[in-house]
């Protein structure tokens, strides 16, 4: 890295897994770069790569071994350095890949420019503990500012970290600590100088937000305030756990304005069986389906989205058909199925009764079917509703609804960060529904 030159030193950024990771890549990016490093997008081009691992999957760790491999290969003039969930959780065993100079676990994120600035390789680890259970710990959250006008359209506006849930397929607890949430007052700053900076979307992100500042109102609290703001914005919430929804909140949902219609709950399974042996207890499972159900009844145009595990150790023909079932009674716009992934060091790994890979995948196409069945009855609500999107994409004009649907808009020009209504079209180009510009008919 060091060539004895005063030239900048070049980085290259990497990432696998979760929205947060991305996020978190995004405020690192900018931390370098006001540190003196230069960004490069081209791993030929780079001294210094940058990957951050994910390990909620046995899948997604070996995608993460296979880039480590591929990355010396490719560009063997390179420096790795890993951190990441991964790292956090193996440090060691990413040491000896070919090329990695540094690994870096989740709670020394935020002294990776220091760490490359002293350029002394090693492991950069610590556990989660009572000292370190911050909210600063990590990457810091990145400032509305420090993104250039020209990009600023949706802002990652992070409330929380970590988990304080014990799910016996989860390794997220272990890697990412303690559910620890910024403050009331700086969420509240970060937003509004969003705002002013333009941005016209903040997307409140954490590991688990429905555990932000549970001792001081919580996540209702926190929405409350923020549709207080003034401006021209609208609020949209990630991923939610079943047992952080209450009556107050899907109402706000429904009712303000600047929220986004969109929930997106966590229901990892609809069968009681399964998630009693999950850890992820629901004292009224049918009161659940009632309320989601109710969700989609009294706001059909709005987006309900899920997790669903398929496959869990122990899950027979019946339970699985019970969560299908139960899924088809909530009528999900979309869903991400998951097949079960065996993870060292989560309880359910010890199990007896593991599903086989052939099962796994069975179930998973089945589930998928009967949601994109749900899917299509929710875009024939939609059709006779004028949506709002931000324009994201300049060329062709793309964006985001309120309610989760990417839109292509063609045949025209539109600056980005704009808002334009439009009549979204059941046709689809690649992942995008095609929708017309709407234009209001002078009686």
């Amino acid at each position: 890295m060091d060539d004895g030159t005063d030239r900048l030193v070049s980085v290259a950024l990497k990432s696998i897994g979760c929205r947060t990771n991305q996020e978190e890549m995004v405020a690192l990016q900018f931390r370098l770069q006001q540190e003196g490093f230069q960004i490069v997008e081209q791993i030929s081009d780079a001294d210094v790569i940058i990957v951050n691992t994910c390990s909620v999957t046995s899948f997604t760790e070996s995608k993460t071994r296979r880039l480590l491999n591929s990355l010396s290969q490719e560009a063997p003039q390179a420096e790795i350095l890993v951190t990441g969930c991964l790292a956090q959780q193996k440090p060691q065993e990413l040491k000896n890949f070919k090329s990695v100079t540094w690994v870096v676990g989740n709670t020394l994120k935020a002294q990776i420019s220091t760490i490359l600035a002293n350029k002394r390789g090693g492991i950069f680890h610590l556990s989660f503990d009572t000292d370190l259970n911050s909210f600063e710990q990590g990457v810091p959250s990145i400032s509305p500012d420090e993104i250039g006008e020209g990009f600023r359209t949706r802002f990652p506006l992070k409330i929380q970290e970590g988990c304080d849930n014990s799910c016996a397929y989860c390794i997220v607890p272990s890697v990412r600590g303690p559910s620890r949430s910024q403050g009331l007052r700086t969420v509240l700053e970060t937003a509004s100088k969003a705002i002013d900076c333009g941005y016209k979307e903040l997307v409140l992100t954490g590991t688990h937000i429905g555990q932000f500042d549970k001792a001081n109102g919580g996540l209702l609290n926190l929405l409350e305030h923020l549709s207080q703001l003034s401006g021209d914005f609208r609020i949209r919430l990630s991923s939610l756990d079943p047992r952080d929804l209450s009556s107050s909140l899907i109402s706000l949902i429904q009712t303000e304005k600047k929220i986004c219609k969109h929930l997106h709950v966590s229901v990892q399974s609809l069968c009681q069986d399964i998630l009693r042996s999950m850890g992820r207890p629901c004292d009224d499972l049918e009161k659940l389906i009632e309320t989601l159900a109710g969700f989609r009844e009294k706001t059909p145009t709005a987006a309900l989205g899920s997790d669903i595990i398929v496959g869990f150790p122990g899950e027979t023909d019946e339970n699985f058909r019970t969560t299908c079932v139960n899924a088809t009674r909530i009528g999900f716009t979309y869903a991400h199925v998951f097949r079960y992934s065996r993870r060292p060091g989560t309880r359910a790994a010890d199990f007896a009764n593991q599903v086989s890979e052939a099962v796994k995948s069975e179930r998973s196409a089945v589930l998928r079917d009967l949601i994109e069945k749900s899917k299509s009855g929710f875009f024939e609500k939609t059709a006779s509703e004028i949506q709002k999107i931000i324009v994201e994409s300049e060329s062709p004009v793309r964006g985001l609804t309120s309610n989760y649907i990417h839109v292509e808009v063609p045949g025209i020009n539109m600056p980005r960060n704009t808002w334009l209504e439009v009549a979204v079209s059941s046709q689809k180009r690649g992942r995008f529904f095609l929708a017309k510009p709407f234009t209001e008919k002078v009686l």
